[in-house]
């Protein structure tokens, strides 16, 4: 069983699509995906009557509970890329009865988002920053119920976007200036081409793991590749 396992995973990896080669140009792409504890699962397997944090014995498999992380279905995975000269990207978001339509989006400074309340009351929204120290605060005008209206990030960092009329409303954003982001599943491929050569920061961001931040060179008509996990133990300790 182990042996196919690790056979689709190079299956997979061999699979991951590189950009199309443009004259002059370059590219960066990759798989990002997500996982638990590595360290402490690997340590899991090598002791039959352990127990993981994470759901039943680690011989059985691990067994998903409606309020446990499935680290392999996270579909809110981001990767950007910094790139100056960015023209301004929007970003959908709905905010109904049951919550927020995203629980979070990486975005650029001075990206919109396109926001449409389709609770049954209207809906005073703001951006807060959610650093110890920091007190900068967005304030959005009232969008009516049925109403959608587009908003520009105007601040920059570990970010919130809440309303004061419903707790339950929120979505957390990681916005920096002059970020190329894509959204990914877990184990899903990324791709950013058309490069001028040069020297680009990726960040890699899971809400509620945190970032990875890698520098990559790129080359005039040549691709470099930069798969990453994200997992508590990389984001807390990345080196």
């Amino acid at each position: 069983m182990k042996y196919l396992i690790l056979l689709s995973v190079v299956i997979l990896s061999a699979c991951t699509a590189a950009p199309k080669v443009i004259k002059g140009k370059g590219g960066v792409y990759g798989m990002l995906s997500a996982d638990s504890h590595p360290a402490i699962n690997k340590k899991m397997e090598n002791d039959p009557g352990a127990v993981s944090i994470y759901g039943e014995m680690k011989t059985g498999g691990i067994k998903y509970q409606a309020d446990m992380v499935n680290y392999a279905k996270l579909d809110e995975l981001y990767v950007g890329l910094i790139q100056a000269n960015l023209p301004p990207q929007q970003h959908q978001l709905t905010a109904n009865t049951e919550g927020m339509s995203l629980k979070s989006i990486a975005l650029a400074l001075g990206d919109t988002i396109q926001l449409h309340n389709d609770t049954k009351q209207s809906q005073n929204f703001f951006v807060a920053e959610t650093s110890s120290t920091g007190q900068k605060i967005q304030t959005l005008p009232s969008l009516d119920a049925g109403a959608t209206a587009i908003f520009k990030i105007e601040l920059e960092g570990d970010l919130e976007l809440l309303s004061e009329d419903n707790e339950s409303l929120k979505t957390v954003l990681f916005s920096k200036k002059n970020m190329l982001t894509k959204r990914v599943s877990s184990g899903d491929n990324y791709q950013f081409d058309n490069l001028a050569p040069g020297s680009y920061q990726l960040i890699f961001w899971y809400w509620r793991l945190g970032k990875i931040q890698q520098t990559v060179q790129v080359r005039a008509e040549e691709n470099v590749r930069a798969d990453k996990i994200l997992t508590v133990d990389s984001v807390i300790n990345p080196y």
